[in-house]
């Protein structure tokens, strides 16, 4: 076996700035660089039951997402006919030598297109199978990275805590389920209104049935096939189109205190008082379309990191404090 080797950069440094004004800054600011480098033979992740959603091998990144290519949606049957096979590729009738198509069974106009990428030889031969699968990108960040500061100016205090990451990939394994469209009763996200809609060429009774008449009346968006109970072409398999960018910056803890000056509390009797507010997750700057770009480890494989399995996201909190001392 081959040894699982993670070297990583820190950087951290901390500053204190002295200002006018009576004023002080103190930041610390810490940046980590990842690379991971060689890793056991092959070591398979799983998403849910049997879904292979990410692979370890020599050179690749550890965890790796792995899965298939989306090339695009099909457009008619004689773009079907020219493309590398699909898994549910007709099969020929016996007796008139047709393909027996079938939209409830078969692939068909509106289904997505995968790339033939290889082989049993290693090559690509036209057909689309399980070794089209390939490696869809890495869900470590090329770096992470925090920012703290305390601003201090006279009696106000204002601490602002960030943190985020650069470079990483998330599997949006609940975006799958709620717009794969192949339930007629599972609710379903308000984007799949975007998917490919097919319509007739000639307005016929059964015009559905016949993939000689039907075109596409709305091109879905990001490649979002049609929709259709069963999925017979496994639109739904693991794919590059439910990984998305995970980079992210998050403003995690902002909080803003004042220290009532001492003239005044002396004749309370205090000693010291400081009012504070401040807020938890106030806002998170991110293109990931799920919940929560801050993933992480998955909860039902060890082997696998940065998948989305619906983990709930970091509740925004919001506090207010009074310290006082006698």
């Amino acid at each position: 076996m081959i040894a699982i080797i993670n070297p990583n950069a820190s950087v951290s440094m901390t500053e204190q700035l002295a200002r006018e004004c009576n004023a002080l800054s103190g930041l610390h600011h810490e940046l980590t660089f990842h690379r991971c480098a060689e890793a056991p033979a092959s070591i398979e992740g799983y998403g849910q039951w049997s879904d292979v959603v990410s692979m370890t091998k020599l050179g690749q990144s550890l965890y790796g997402f792995y899965g298939y290519k989306v090339d695009r949606v099909f457009t008619s049957k004689e773009d079907i006919v020219n493309s590398p096979r699909q898994e549910a590729y007709p099969a020929t009738d016996s007796g008139t030598g047709e393909l027996n198509w079938n939209r409830a069974t078969t692939t068909w106009v509106g289904d997505l297109k995968f790339q033939d990428i290889s082989g049993p030889n290693g090559k690509p031969d036209g057909v689309i199978d399980e070794n089209d699968r390939t490696f869809l990108g890495s869900p470590w960040p090329t770096f992470s990275f925090g920012w703290n500061n305390t601003l201090r100016v006279r009696n106000m205090e204002l601490t602002v805590f960030m943190t985020g990451n650069y470079g990483n990939k998330v599997l949006n394994y609940i975006g799958r389920s709620l717009s794969g469209m192949d339930n007629l009763w599972d609710n379903q996200l308000a984007e799949v209104t975007d998917r490919t809609i097919l319509g007739p060429i000639n307005e016929v009774e059964g015009w559905y049935n016949d993939i000689d008449n039907v075109q596409i009346v709305q091109m879905g968006k990001d490649n979002m096939p049609r929709a259709i109970a069963g999925d017979p072409n496994d639109n739904m398999r693991i794919s590059d189109r439910y990984i998305e960018d995970g980079s992210y910056l998050r403003f995690k803890n902002i909080s803003l205190a004042y220290n009532v000056p001492k003239r005044v509390t002396s004749r309370w009797g205090i000693d010291n008082l400081k009012l504070s507010a401040g807020v938890q997750n106030l806002y998170t700057i991110t293109k990931y379309s799920g919940f929560d770009p801050e993933i992480g480890a998955s909860q039902t494989s060890q082997n696998v990191y940065g998948l989305d399995n619906g983990r709930y996201p970091a509740p925004r909190i919001y506090t207010v404090g009074l310290n006082v001392s006698f």
